[in-house]
């Protein structure tokens, strides 16, 4: 079985792909899909297989940790987690774990946010906190003017983590306003040289 965060199959809603909250599972060669609508701290699932939703919930908590009650499509209870703590950080103390931002995805993210809340998943390596994902959310709500972003300490620690920071930092990537803005072409070119890395 493979889940893939889903930014392109035609079959979700379009704000919740372009949003990151659409994951598509392969089993057996066949797809199945799961979408997440986020309201607050609770998600409301529409999905094909009821089997897979607690294998989806646990890679969609990777990037929405703080999302802690979820629903099925049509409003019943299906699982809940304990809640995380959140709380504000200043932006430009956040050290970004990324080089760059898709333009493609943050005109996206700026269309589709609409000055709502957002949530970033952090952790603390040598004194500092460290955007695990969501870079291109926080570099939205900067563009919006905001000078704080909510964050939560999240249980999901990527392996990699500790050489992205140190590349970031030896490329001189300390503030999520230093991070570059490249198109789609150029950006994906980047993805394919950090997946022969790791």
């Amino acid at each position: 079985m493979k889940i893939i965060r889903d930014y392109e199959s035609t079959v979700y809603t379009t704000k919740n792909r372009l949003l990151g909250q659409c994951f598509t599972v392969i089993e057996n060669k066949i797809k199945y899909y799961f979408e997440f609508d986020i309201r607050g701290f609770e998600a409301y699932i529409k999905y094909d297989r009821l089997t897979l939703v607690d294998a989806v919930i646990d890679e969609f908590r990777k990037y929405f940790g703080y999302v802690s009650m979820f629903y099925n499509e049509n409003r019943t209870y299906y699982k809940a987690f304990d809640e995380k703590y959140t709380f504000r950080l200043p932006i430009n103390i956040i050290q970004p774990s990324k080089f760059f931002i898709n333009k493609e995805n943050l005109d996206n993210v700026c269309k589709y946010l609409e000055d709502k809340e957002v949530y970033i998943p952090v952790t603390i390596i040598n004194d500092e906190y460290v955007a695990i994902s969501g870079h291109t959310r926080i570099y939205a709500k900067m563009l919006e003017d905001n000078k704080m972003v909510n964050v939560y300490l999240s249980d999901y620690i990527p392996s990699n983590l500790d050489d992205l920071v140190y590349l970031a930092k030896e490329n001189n990537f300390l503030k999520i306003n230093q991070m570059e803005i490249l198109s789609n072409e150029e950006y994906e070119s980047y993805l394919e040289q950090m997946n022969d890395l790791y």
